[in-house]
């Protein structure tokens, strides 16, 4: 196997298991009135049953950084997916809404690992002119994760109750986390920046580089905006539209299926522009004014049409993410900090993003949603158009060989 073969082998187990635990992150919003009725709580509650998977990620995004530092890829993502098969597994058999959480929050570990070691992964093997394509494909793990579960948790749930949601998602975080085993190992070892000292990685020094915030406040007003709509999607176009529950999981999960081809189509842009910050700027204008009209639609015949158009212009913002997150720190070894940081931004975002909707919407209020939807994108916005990226490592210069 070639290592541009290899890379690629790695890159695709490293994907499953981000879809395994997207799949696991999302399968509350399709079942959402189901847990709220089995397990009789409020909208807030139910919020907190998609948010709570997001806390772990919050505390753990910096954490990550060094536990792939220590561990290195193959450990810390076998952590990660170990995690959400248990937390899973704890979910599958909660009698309570309150063990229900617990098992969301340790299925969040998972996520908080896995969502700063497998791009840190891909930069690793993949070299910045090159990345843009592997970072694109990855950005659609979650739109990937969701669709999936949007469209098979209802029939599960149908024939054999919401526990067998969670007995699917634990089937997936299985396999990928065999695949995981099978494919993953760190790159060849590559020669340490000019200056540091081998296995030097000055994680203080650089915690706080500004451009690696200003990214994941970005991106955590992208995750507050589309993690917080698609939680609620469900409800609404069944209670505001009167779609049925089926139909009402295939139309939120439209999102997914477009971000899908748009995060490749972003990737290829990536690689093709040194103005990379522009395209996340225009993608999060267009959707602030979508997302306006998010709980006003005002008809059936529109839902469709809608969030096509919505998911394909989301798909660009996660791919311009992760594809600068690493130019945000000035070695290559850093990228897993500058990662971590990004995920810190990424799942404070999916945390707050439904309980706040729910508070807004929790009187039949569907337009009110929009308001903090819309007001975080444009946060956002200002947020990457202040970013500026550090200059790129220069190597070191060639030293002439002394004349014989």
């Amino acid at each position: 196997m070639t290592s541009k073969q290899r890379a690629w082998a790695v890159m695709l187990a490293v994907y499953l298991a981000g879809v395994a635990v997207a799949i696991n992150q999302f399968k509350v919003p399709p079942v959402m009135q189901i847990l709220m009725s089995d397990l009789h709580v409020d909208m807030m509650t139910g919020g907190w049953l998609m948010s709570s998977f997001a806390v772990a990620g919050v505390v753990l995004g910096l954490p990550a950084a060094l536990v792939l530092a220590r561990l290195g890829p193959k450990p810390a993502g076998l952590l990660a997916l170990s995690a959400t098969l248990l937390g899973s597994l704890l979910g599958t058999f909660a009698p309570t809404s309150a063990l229900l959480l617990i098992g969301r929050a340790v299925e969040g570990i998972g996520l908080g690992l896995i969502s700063v070691v497998a791009p840190a992964v891909i930069s690793q093997w993949f070299p910045p002119a090159e990345r843009g394509l592997p970072m694109g494909i990855w950005a659609s793990w979650v739109p990937v994760g969701s669709f999936l579960v949007l469209n098979l948790a209802r029939p599960l749930q149908a024939a054999f109750g919401w526990q067998s949601v969670w007995w699917f998602g634990t089937a997936c975080a299985a396999v990928a986390l065999l695949i995981y085993a099978a494919l993953v190992s760190a790159p060849p070892a590559a020669a340490p920046s000019a200056g540091a000292p081998a296995g030097a990685v000055p994680f203080g020094r650089w915690l706080w580089s500004p451009a690696s915030w200003l990214l994941a406040l970005m991106f955590a007003t992208f995750t507050f905006a589309f993690s917080g709509y698609s939680t609620w999607a469900p409800t609404y176009l069944s209670a505001a539209l009167g779609l049925d529950p089926q139909t009402a999981n295939f139309d939120a999960s439209l999102p997914s299926l477009a971000v899908i081809p748009a995060a490749l189509a972003a990737g290829w842009v990536l690689d093709r522009t040194r103005q990379r910050k522009w395209v996340a700027a225009a993608a999060l204008g267009v959707c602030g004014v979508l997302l306006w009209w998010g709980f006003r639609l005002p008809a059936e015949a529109v839902v469709a049409p809608y969030f096509l158009v919505l998911g394909a212009i989301a798909g660009f913002i996660p791919t311009t993410a992760f594809t600068l997150a690493p130019e945000t720190m000035p070695r290559p070894e850093l990228a897993g900090l500058a990662l971590g940081i990004l995920s810190v931004g990424q799942n404070l975002g999916a945390v707050l993003g439904a309980p706040v909707i729910a508070r807004l919407i929790a009187d039949g209020r569907w337009e009110a949603g929009a308001l903090p939807v819309v007001g975080a994108l444009l946060l956002g916005l200002v947020a990457i158009l202040f970013l500026n990226l550090p200059p790129a490592p220069r190597p070191e210069p060639a030293v002439d060989a002394p004349a014989a």
